[in-house]
């Protein structure tokens, strides 16, 4: 292990295939070998590894801005995904058409539509005492929600989820795998956008398409821009989130059964395991020559913010590697801070807590499948491909 270890640190590639499994020790030795590290892939870039550092760094788009891309290398697009890929000023006026969509009143207005859904899925396996996870409950909970908030057609579900994994998640296999994925997806989204042009619905493409900024409403191309970085997030990261808590949770009965004793410890729990899966390594650009802890940066270099990394800094969290659901501060990066935090947060806290709800209710002796084997990816966004549960039927 402290062969394999070495070698990604000291050339990381969060894209390699083989790093997922291992993700934890790699930053863990990161942070206290080089807390900012160089890697000569991708044409170079540095990664901040540390709490104080990415948080900073998140902050200061300024410094380190979000334009060209928030991924390494970059995306395959001729213009930035909106608002994520510009900063403000610009940023706010196409932040703001997207905000109240997902504000807390709203997304607490879907409570019962999502404890639905829940339940509906909950109800096709229970009784068989086995399921796989993820590909049961922890995808198809978030993606109902969202496809239905984008207007987006459930029968298609399986070809927008082989383009959102190809474009995530392909790089490490190769590089045209994205390209070929975004070229589909763009086909796709510009057809939808013709159509809703014409015939608008209740659904958040057409709140796009229907926005203005500074008195003009949006050209094609915005909305389709804006409509790219929802797709991407809204079928995976939630996906993750869910998947990836509830495999500790499997592997850790003692946790697991704190939650089915006493279910008013899970808004704490469904904190303190974003912090402890935490999964998005953000791409930024230095704007001016600066430096990170005594490192010099110049202007154009490429930098990325490891919040996977951060997240479980000693010098932010005693203990990081262990879950604590009474952990108090917890001020973890799991959604970003400052003006780029993410804007469906508030819906994935809700998701997140109704899945703990109905699966500790209904399912309180859920366990990894003996033998099963499981393999996490990196990538700019953590996750985990099956998780296979077993329970006293």
């Amino acid at each position: 292990m402290t062969d394999v270890v070495e070698r990604f640190v000291d050339d990381f590639d969060h894209h390699d295939p083989a790093i997922g499994p291992v993700a934890h020790d790699v930053y863990r030795a990161m942070r206290d070998r080089c807390p900012v590290a160089w890697s000569d892939r991708y044409g170079g870039f540095w990664v901040v590894n540390g709490y104080d550092e990415a948080h900073m760094g998140l902050r200061r788009y300024d410094l380190f801005s979000t334009s060209p891309s928030v991924s390494v290398p970059a995306f395959h697009l001729d213009r930035p995904m909106l608002p994520m890929e510009v900063d403000p000023p610009v940023h706010n006026k196409y932040r703001a058409l997207i905000t109240p969509v997902f504000s807390p009143p709203r997304m607490l207005a879907l409570e019962g539509t999502i404890r639905a859904t829940a339940t509906a899925l909950i109800d096709a396996f229970v009784g068989r005492g086995e399921c796989e996870f993820f590909s049961e409950f922890a995808e198809p909970l978030p993606v109902a929600i969202f496809t239905a908030m984008m207007g987006l057609d459930a029968s298609e579900v399986p070809r927008f989820l082989a383009w959102k994994n190809a474009i995530l998640h392909g790089m490490g296999q190769d590089p045209e795998i994205p390209k070929r994925a975004t070229g589909e997806l763009e086909v796709y989204l510009y057809a939808l956008i013709g159509e809703r042009k014409g015939e608008p619905l209740d659904d958040l493409l057409s709140v796009l398409i229907q926005a203005e900024v500074d008195g003009e409403q949006l050209t094609d191309d915005e909305v389709y821009d804006s409509a790219f970085l929802l797709f991407l997030a809204g079928l995976d990261t939630v996906a993750a989130s869910i998947s990836l808590q509830f495999l500790h949770l499997a592997q850790h009965p003692e946790l697991r059964d704190r939650l089915v004793a006493d279910s008013s410890l899970i808004p704490d729990a469904v904190e303190e395991m974003l912090r402890f899966e935490s999964l998005v390594i953000a791409g930024r650009t230095v704007t001016e020559d600066t430096d990170v802890l005594g490192v010099p940066m110049k202007q154009g270099d490429r930098i990325v913010m490891n919040t996977v990394a951060a997240d479980r800094d000693p010098r932010q969290f005693a203990d990081p590697d262990s879950v604590m659901f009474e952990r108090n501060p917890n001020r973890h990066m799991a959604f970003g801070v400052g003006p780029h935090r993410c804007a469906g947060s508030h819906l994935a806290r809700i998701e997140l807590r109704i899945a703990y709800e109905e699966v500790h209710r209904r399912i309180p002796t859920y366990r990894l499948a003996p033998g099963a084997e499981v393999h996490r990816h990196a990538d700019n966004v953590h996750g985990i491909d099956r998780v296979p549960l077993v329970w006293d039927a």
